[in-house]
């Protein structure tokens, strides 16, 4: 036990294994139909003026909108409106192929975004808004950049995204009990989703986490080389925290003033 790798397997297994069981902690609302999230919050902004362009939340892999709850209290103080997003289940079942929850695909969550994006902007009443993306969510917002070339986008923020696929994501050490398909899928190598083309109407940013105890820079779950894969992306400096720990105040102090808080 005294082999760094022993712990970092230990470690990384404990991560993967703690995604999986990840609850859904919020009742889901609809915008048009049943399968069409729409803000948890309700877009709880401060009247206008307000300080920056709306921020939309994505959750990442077996998450939901809760993952943000430090965040949203940090933009609520900032006066930043925010819409913090939990997608919505099908009715087909939890491992349906076409659902559109936390193990959906990155392209069924790239459609929702289409509107949830329209939303928050009619609501708000601005051109433009920022995303910010945890892990696989980060994913879901370059799919649908690449598929729409939408210029409603000002930054998009990925924050312990797998940019180049996470660890132990392509082999069957990546929890193979785990049925969150298709969205397990999303995070190989070789997904389609890994390869999604840069928006050049968008600003891109990327934070990757180091787990200190680790031999290898990464969070656990992804590398920083992952993390900092895309060359088109600003590699913010990476902060000292693991995977499922990456929405605290040191990584929002990296964004607020220089991104959220700027038109």
């Amino acid at each position: 036990m005294n082999n760094k790798k022993d712990l970092f397997l230990i470690i990384s297994t404990v991560i993967i294994i703690s995604l999986s069981l990840t609850p859904s902690l919020r009742s889901l609302v609809n915008i048009a139909n049943a399968q069409s999230p729409i803000c948890d919050n309700k877009i709880s902004s401060p009247s206008p003026p307000y300080n920056g362009l709306p921020v939309i939340l994505i959750h990442g892999y077996r998450e939901d909108s809760s993952v943000w709850y430090q965040w949203e209290n940090y933009l609520s103080d900032d006066k930043v409106p925010f819409c913090a997003i939990s997608f919505q289940p099908s009715s087909n079942g939890p491992y349906d192929q076409n659902n559109y929850d936390a193990c959906g695909s990155a392209a069924h969550h790239a459609k929702d975004l289409a509107q949830i994006v329209q939303y928050v902007k009619q609501v708000t009443g601005q051109d433009k808004v920022n995303i910010v993306g945890h892990s696989k969510g980060g994913l879901d917002a370059r799919v649908y950049l690449a598929d729409t070339n939408t210029p409603d986008i000002a930054n998009l923020i990925m924050i312990g995204t797998p940019n180049a696929g996470g660890l132990w994501a392509d082999s069957n050490v990546f929890n193979p009990f785990d049925k969150c398909i298709p969205a397990k899928k999303d995070l190989t190598s070789y997904a389609n989703d890994i390869k999604a083309i840069q928006n050049n109407h968008t600003q891109y940013y990327d934070i990757a986490g180091v787990c200190s105890f680790l031999p290898k820079p990464n969070d656990g779950f992804v590398t920083v080389e992952s993390a900092q894969s895309l060359l088109y992306s600003k590699h913010l400096p990476p902060t000292e925290d693991c995977h499922l720990f990456l929405l605290g105040k040191s990584e929002y102090q990296l964004v607020v003033k220089s991104i959220l808080l700027t038109k």
